[in-house]
């Protein structure tokens, strides 16, 4: 049967910024479709808050302390991997696996090369999305990873004048901390990991947040580009469509005395919170008893067994540390409300150099709450009730009782005991091409 998936990861989208998960500005209405359309991860999340450890969950399923590609200072290189991707598991059911990107720690030295030939970092969005297709269109069945920074790169939406309209609708004569005439993800990173950050008013913040709108409305305009292009060459009732992110964005929240920016900071929740939406196929609408909402929380370590499941492809319990979605639609719901998701930052373990509060790790707890932890130390810092609070304003560590913290270091204990147990020790290098230096340093992630 013909059939054709198509995993498209909009960086650094946070899934609170679309009006299908309650914005009330209409930035999005291809992705609001696609929503109504098929099945909606009401509380999707990411288990890292940056781009290698993140898509790398997404793509083989496991959590960031197991598959190990967690350093933002090593290269993994594709073949020495010791676990599979989507692309090599999806070509074992019969798919063509290729894989746009836009590159950056997406490229193939980072590992994600493994299992597939057909690689192409591509710049351009339309040039991108053109290779999408012309693959799409090259075999029955095909697996297509698209990547994408149009959104993570909001900053640089300042030397175009269209999305600059959303800052001069709010704010005609905006001259606040950031600059309007050029490229400033540079100066975003550096306020990110500023140790003593100037605290900026609320105009900055609004003036970042209409950038970030901008960027998503480019994006859905894309998106809207390629579901034409799928329904032009009469393929896209064919097609299976996942849309979602590697990690969230930080505008300037407040969080324990803090203002944060960018992303790769701690695990709150505009950092970990990302969209999961799933257009199945026509073949597999009742299978994901399609179109529906989901709200139990689910994770990017999900995707995998998924479209295992999907495709009735074998696979093991302990293969992954995700869960089928396809079981959660269906109403199996046990597993996923006993289990515990754990978070973690852009920390390699090995760099003393951030301040203590841009680093940490983060996990679920009872009543829907979370527990921020300082890794390092394994000292406990915050404790936060969602429901009651969700944007993390009030710290209620200091309502735990003795009987509590002893509960949460014995989690502490199995998590680490779990992980280490299954630790992959991927091989690793150090950056031995000053081309992917620069290229890593254009993205805002290391200095030039």
């Amino acid at each position: 049967m013909r059939h054709h998936i198509i995993l498209i990861s909009l960086d650094a989208l946070r899934a609170d910024k679309l009006s299908c998960y309650g914005d009330p500005r209409p930035l999005c209405p291809t992705m609001h479709g696609l929503a109504d359309d098929g099945v909606l991860f009401r509380d999707a999340t990411s288990p890292a808050t940056w781009t290698l450890p993140g898509h790398m969950s997404m793509l083989s399923g496991l959590e960031p302390p197991v598959h190990g590609c967690t350093s933002s200072l090593r290269q993994y290189p594709p073949e020495t991997l010791p676990f599979p991707l989507a692309f090599e598991l999806m070509a074992k059911g019969g798919y063509d696996p290729a894989a746009v990107v836009g590159g950056g720690f997406m490229e193939p030295p980072f590992g994600f090369g493994r299992g597939v030939q057909n690689f192409n970092v591509v710049h351009d969005l339309r040039k991108a999305m053109d290779k999408v297709i012309d693959h799409v269109s090259s075999a029955e069945r095909t697996f297509t990873f698209f990547h994408s920074y149009i959104i993570h790169d909001y900053p640089r939406l300042t030397t175009q004048p269209n999305p600059m309209r959303f800052v001069r609708r709010r704010d005609p004569n905006y001259d606040g901390y950031f600059p309007t005439d050029r490229d400033f993800i540079a100066i975003l990173r550096a306020l990110a990991i500023d140790p003593s950050p100037p605290q900026l008013p609320p105009r900055d913040t609004a003036f970042m947040d209409d950038l970030y709108a901008a960027g998503i409305e480019t994006a859905d305009k894309a998106l809207k580009l390629l579901i034409k292009m799928l329904k032009d060459r009469n393929i896209y009732d064919a097609v299976t469509l996942i849309l979602t992110s590697d990690h969230g964005e930080s505008l300037g929240e407040q969080h324990d005395g803090h203002q944060f920016w960018f992303h790769g900071g701690p695990p709150y929740q505009e950092q970990i919170q990302v969209p999961l939406i799933i257009r199945p196929a026509h073949h597999l609408r009742d299978l994901l008893n399609a179109p529906c909402k989901v709200d139990h929380q689910v994770s990017l370590c999900d995707l995998m067994p998924t479209l295992m499941d999907m495709e009735e492809l074998y696979y093991t319990r302990d293969q992954f540390d995700g869960l089928s979605l396809v079981e959660l639609c269906l109403g199996q719901v046990a597993a996923f409300e006993t289990r515990q998701l754990n978070f973690h930052s852009c920390e390699d373990s090995r760099n003393k150099a951030l301040a203590e509060h841009l680093y940490g790790q983060a996990f679920t707890w009872h009543d829907n709450s979370k527990v921020m932890l300082n890794h390092r130390t394994d000292t406990l810092k915050e404790l936060y009730y969602l429901d009651d609070d969700p944007t993390e304003q009030n710290n209620r560590l200091h309502e735990l009782t003795p009987d509590d913290m002893i509960k949460l270091r014995e989690h502490l204990t199995q998590y680490t005991t779990y992980t280490q147990g299954r630790f992959k020790a991927p091989a690793s290098r150090p950056y031995e091409d000053n081309a992917l230096l620069k290229r890593l340093a254009a993205l805002g992630y290391l200095e030039e």
